[in-house]
């Protein structure tokens, strides 16, 4: 990595040089990081997505050896025009991957906050209680028992979960779904560094 460090000129009291205050050495350094990873995979979708806030999501994905990401399984369904409300990616949440056992994303080691979208939109889901699953991130259980229709508060709303600090020492983001009853569901994944 190259560092670039802000210089203070104090002209003739310091002969010419140019001194920094480690202050400004820091500042500047941090400025030049690598640039951050931002990945947005709209599940299930076969297009690319632009959001009402300009955000990019990905077209969905097999994963296969060749890929540096995608889904480990499942099937996938596209419900159409659906009416989300409360979201600034309603497209998101028209789609879905379901019966999956995994997303796997190979990315560089570091901290990434990591956001999980679900909407509850299929019409044999009418209460609590009739989906529910568990989400494990790199062998952590992050949402246990999770119920995508009583965390939203009903049929067709968005309920986003963020996990952050999710610590990557081996190259891979694995999120991991768990069956209870019903299949697991996702309809949107973002993965962002620190």
């Amino acid at each position: 990595m190259i560092a670039v460090v802000l210089l203070a000129f104090s002209g003739c009291a310091s002969g010419g040089r140019a001194k920094a205050t480690p202050e400004q050495a820091t500042a500047a350094a941090e400025q030049v990081k690598a640039p951050k990873l931002v990945l947005r995979v709209n599940c299930a979708a076969l297009e690319p997505y632009t959001d009402q806030a300009g955000n990019v999501w990905l077209a969905d994905q097999q994963g296969d050896p060749n890929k540096t990401w995608g889904a480990v399984g499942g099937m996938t369904v596209d419900r159409g025009e659906l009416s989300i409300a409360g979201t600034d990616a309603p497209k998101v949440y028209q789609t879905e991957r379901y019966s999956m056992e995994a997303y796997k994303f190979t990315v560089p080691n570091g901290k990434y906050t990591v956001r999980l979208h679900f909407a509850e939109t299929y019409d044999g889901i009418t209460a609590e209680g009739q989906r529910i699953f568990s989400v494990g991130i790199n062998e952590q259980t992050v949402l246990k028992d999770f119920d995508p229709y009583k965390e939203a508060g009903g049929f067709q709303k968005p309920v986003v979960k963020t996990i952050e600090d999710v610590v990557v020492t081996g190259g891979e983001i694995v999120i991991k779904f768990t069956t209870n009853v019903q299949n697991p569901e996702i309809n949107g994944i973002e993965i962002l560094s620190k």
